[in-house]
């Protein structure tokens, strides 16, 4: 394992408390190296006034000794200001002992200033790191909670809904009538709407699970670990300060000093970690998604309802939801782009640490703060849009807004007339109301990595007449002749839509040719257009785009449990493990033994006798 490349939030998975734990350890520890050196300022003034004293109590006895010793008690010739020899070198040394006290008090006022007040700095820089990251942390579990609630909350509403329909259709059973079957299909419909708000619930929270355990926690953890390493640099530097510090102050101890250095110099802030992740690994298996549970009272499979009216439910619910993803995605787009400049500003400046390293790593997390709840909401609204589309095959997901007439205050007068509508009045108002269901582009999607996709967006749009206008999302290298370049932030015209193949023609200033619908976005259309034609872009492409997963067409999502362990053996296998829920690619229809897969975002072969199908 190599240390520049050591990461605790790939190598412990769900980690936070104790990690956090023994990043405060460190950060508390920095008051024992503190008070250590406060302590050595003491001593050092005291042996500083002490040896001030002495010096001075030995000047004064050389003063009344001066010319007894010099000359004598009784000389015969006053020797005025002159000492002998010996007098010279005792004053001399004398002098040097007391530069020697001045240096110790010197020396004592630099390991305050210089060292014990930095530290005492870097302990509360890191404690205010520490605790923004922790409110992160705080925010993520608590959300967390609140999908577990939610799963919950909407199976017990679907379970009494059973409940209630179960009722009505007893109660019609033993006294048919109109009214009965009446109410009997009433409580199906809201059973129904009930159990696709469930199924919903659901994969919300299983996508949101999974970009907690595999996106928000190692980020967060790797942010504690750039606090832990930053806190051992600036630590190293002090101390290495501090050595030089008494190195020219006391040459006598050069030589221990030198040896502090080089053990200051071997202490690599990787090795504090390597030995926390190597004392802390342990044998750890995600969660298990959220299923499915039938009620016990009305038997029903994990599909959702796509009849009408409960249709018209989803229809809105899909409208409601691509808005969103849209809004969501440009701000993700936007906020991710900050923190990647933040990160890479914060990693040239930490080639020279000083104490005012907080200031990047407040402001990254500020934002990273940020992205992660937007980020939630776009996850959010994807599983919902992703769902509804597997779900609802080819029907028309187009939502047309009922038209609600306004009635007049004078109808009285007018004997109702007022509240009919014309023909055209009432086609402008539902013209007016229709969505266009543009399908995710989740070759956008932010949850294989925070620093995977970073794209520059433009934002600039303009109008070509009656054309469709679009840009793009994503480089493109043209790989036949049929096709042609484009680059992030490209505008050009489509000259035809995508049929469903997952291709789009187009042409630019790099050329006329075929493009992936999902590396492109439409910008513009024509007027006349604009409330009628649904956006071209595709969840598939027959080409590698960007590392997402792909919409399924119309069909439904088939799972598979592994039975048994599997290590993948070539590039074109995925390893899997007892207990993974892995979405089926392919089944093995022509008996050999392999099924291909999707587990994790990868998609392989592995051993057909190694799953089963749930």
């Amino acid at each position: 394992m190599s240390l520049d490349t050591l990461s605790i939030g790939n190598e412990l998975k769900d980690s936070y408390k104790q990690t956090s734990k023994w990043i405060n350890n460190g950060v508390t520890w920095l008051q024992d190296i503190t008070d250590f050196y406060q302590d050595r300022v003491a001593l050092e003034r005291e042996y500083s006034t002490k040896l001030k004293d002495l010096t001075k109590k030995y000047f004064d006895k050389k003063a009344r000794l001066s010319a007894s010793l010099s000359v004598g008690d009784e000389p015969a010739i006053t020797p005025g200001s002159l000492e002998n020899a010996s007098l010279v070198l005792w004053t001399d040394l004398l002098t040097q002992t007391e530069a020697i006290a001045e240096e110790k008090s010197g020396l004592a006022r630099e390991f305050q200033t210089k060292i014990a007040d930095n530290l005492i700095s870097l302990r509360g820089k890191c404690e205010r790191v520490a605790r923004q990251v922790h409110s992160i942390d705080e925010y993520l579990v608590s959300e967390k909670q609140k999908l577990e609630d939610d799963v919950n909350r909407a199976k017990k509403n679907y379970d009494a809904l059973c409940q209630t329909t179960e009722t009505a259709r007893d109660k019609n059973e033993k006294s048919p009538s109109d009214k009965h079957q009446k109410r009997l299909d009433e409580k199906e419909i809201l059973m129904n709407n009930g159990k696709n708000e469930y199924l919903i619930k659901i994969s919300v929270a299983n996508r949101l699970k999974d970009k907690y355990y595999y996106q928000d926690i190692p980020e967060i953890l790797d942010y504690l670990q750039e606090l832990n390493e930053d806190r051992v640099a600036l630590m190293n530097k002090l101390l290495k300060n501090a050595s030089i510090i008494e190195r020219n102050s006391l040459d006598r101890v050069k030589e221990k000093l030198h040896l502090i250095d080089q053990t200051i110099d071997q202490n690599n802030p990787k090795l504090d970690v390597a030995m926390f992740v190597k004392h802390n690994a342990v044998d750890w298996k995600e969660p298990q998604d959220f299923y499915f549970i039938p009620s016990s009272i009305w038997h029903d499979d994990e599909s959702l309802i796509i009849k009408e009216p409960e249709l018209t439910e989803l229809k809105k619910k899909l409208s409601i939801a691509s808005n969103e993803y849209y809004k969501y995605e440009k701000s993700c787009l936007d906020v991710k782009q900050k923190l990647e400049e933040s990160t890479v500003k914060r990693k040239e400046d930490s080639q020279a640490i000083t104490l005012k390293f907080d200031a990047g790593l407040q402001g990254s997390l500020s934002i990273l703060d940020k992205f992660m709840k937007e980020d939630t909401n776009r996850v959010r609204n994807e599983v919902e849009i992703e769902l509804i589309q597997n779900f609802a095959g080819d029907k028309d997901l187009s939502y047309v807004a009922p038209v609600k007439e306004k009635k007049s205050r004078f109808g009285f007068l007018t004997g109702g007339g007022s509240h009919k509508k014309s023909n055209s009045h009432a086609s402008s108002e539902v013209s007016s109301e229709t969505h266009s269901l543009n399908p995710v582009k989740t070759s956008t999607s932010l949850t294989s990595g925070i620093f995977d996709l970073r794209r520059n967006k433009s934002s600039n749009k303009s109008s070509n007449g009656g054309a469709i206008e679009a840009k793009a999302l994503y480089d493109y290298a043209a790989t036949g002749s049929d096709e042609t370049n484009i680059s992030a932030g490209d505008q050009f015209i489509v000259i035809e839509e995508d049929d469903g193949s997952g291709w789009t023609m187009i042409k630019g200033y790099q050329g006329q040719g075929l493009v992936p619908t999902s590396y492109i976005e439409i910008i513009s259309r024509p007027a006349a257009a604009a409330t009628t034609t649904t956006t071209t872009e595709q969840q598939q492409s027959k080409k590698k785009g960007p590392s997402v997963a792909p919409r399924r067409g119309a069909k439904k999502v088939q799972y598979l449990e592994a039975i048994y362990d599997y290590v993948a053996d070539g590039d074109d296998e995925i390893s899997i493990s007892a207990g993974d829920r892995i979405i089926l690619v392919q089944d093995d229809t022509d008996g050999s033994g392999w099924t291909e897969g999707e587990l994790n975002g990868q998609t392989g072969m592995f051993p057909t006798s190694y799953v089963k199908k749930i």
